[in-house]
């Protein structure tokens, strides 16, 4: 499909009166007709500031200005760095043609000039330029979007006033990291407060990352109001939650889950998994992997989930995390595996007991590789002793 260029503004920058007329007539007959024209250097970057042309044709020696230098002080505006110079010259040699472009000609056309060979360089540039100025502002478009997008999906996590509500309310620590491995991610967490002596957590993370992932989430998100938490244990809240992923999602996507309901009257942590990976528990110091299997959310209509309990006392706490932080690594570093996290988490609270997420991040990042390979999310849950 042929571009139209009938919107496209072409300078002529000559002192000589019959060849500006000349090229003027050859580009009209090309179907442009929005033409201005200049005498010299100096009037020709007038023109510029007050045309805006699409494209310039720039004789090379001229009086006041040449055209040589008029090109070096266009390409020195940011403005213009872009802007299609078109050369014509009557020297039709080597060094000639690498002045042009050291001074930063786009491209040159020797004289005497043929109009059919004007015409199509004209019209390559033109083309060339629209194309490029087209892919910018798709590509802007697209960034404005996704930057909205973003703003919306952390628009669905939990934000720092509501964890420090939650932490007073049921005498927790709680510290957060969400971090996307590109500007859209399928990781999402929350928590939920039931009642004054039961609060639920909520880790899930789609397969894959990016748009498609991300879109994942807000399907999550406008599911989870169907299912109240306050009255069903986590496998049954689970295994409704996955029938109706497995209506909304696509064929071959899925997600891993974590669900826990912590009951501060009997100091239990009783929850259902659906393939996360194996959050830490840290009881009287000891901290070790729990069990966290379970078919995928979104998989099978007969997937059947199990309860799990244990004692997490004043004092134990409880460490959440998406499959990045095992998963990715560095150049010089194998991944820190599923076994691999109690003794991160370990060092990371010698180094800082009441806030250790800083310090466990800071050991992940610094023997892995930037940008992450997938999303992150890392939840730190601790009871106040």
């Amino acid at each position: 499909m042929p571009i139209s260029l009938a919107a496209s503004r072409v300078l002529i920058v000559d002192d000589n009166e019959f060849n500006r007329k000349s090229l003027a007539l050859m580009i009209r007959r090309a179907g442009l007709t929005q033409i201005e024209v200049a005498e010299n250097g100096v009037e020709g970057l007038r023109k510029v500031e007050s045309f805006r042309p699409d494209l310039v044709l720039l004789d090379v020696n001229m009086p006041v200005m040449d055209g040589l230098e008029m090109c070096r002080r266009l390409r020195e505006r940011l403005t213009h760095e872009e802007l299609p110079i078109l050369f014509q010259t009557a020297l039709d040699s080597d060094e000639e043609q690498v002045r042009c472009f050291e001074a930063g000609g786009s491209d040159f056309i020797s004289k005497p000039i043929k109009p059919g060979e004007c015409v199509a360089r004209v019209r390559h540039q033109l083309e060339k330029r629209k194309l490029f100025t087209d892919l910018a502002n798709f590509r802007g478009r697209v960034e404005r979007e996704l930057k909205h997008a973003k703003a919306m999906q952390l628009s669905l996590l939990p934000e720092p006033k509501e964890l420090e509500a939650v932490a007073e309310r049921y005498e927790l620590v709680l510290d957060a990291h969400f971090e996307t491995s590109s500007e859209l991610g399928g990781d999402f967490w929350n928590v939920y407060p039931l009642d004054s002596h039961r609060v639920a957590f909520l880790l899930v993370d789609f397969a894959g990352h990016g748009i498609t992932a991300a879109i994942n989430t807000f399907r999550l998100h406008t599911l989870i109001d169907r299912f109240p938490m306050q009255h069903v244990p986590p496998s049954e809240w689970l295994a409704g939650l996955n029938l109706a992923l497995k209506e909304v999602l696509p064929i071959g996507q899925f997600a891993t889950a974590f669900f826990g309901i912590l009951d501060l009257h009997t100091d239990t942590l009783t929850y259902a998994s659906a393939g996360a990976p194996n959050p830490v528990v840290g009881i009287a110091g000891e901290l070790r992997l729990l069990d966290s299997a379970g078919l995928v959310l979104g998989a099978s209509r007969r997937a059947v989930y199990a309860d799990r309990s244990l004692r997490l006392p004043r004092g134990s706490c409880l460490f959440l995390y998406s499959d990045a932080l095992i998963e990715c690594s560095g150049p010089d570093n194998e991944p820190i595996g599923q076994d691999g996290v109690p003794g991160l988490l370990r060092g990371a609270i010698a180094a800082n007991r009441a806030r250790p997420l800083g310090p466990l991040l800071e050991r992940f990042y610094a023997r892995t590789s930037l940008p992450l390979r997938d999303d992150l999310t890392a939840v730190w849950i601790a009871r106040r002793a």
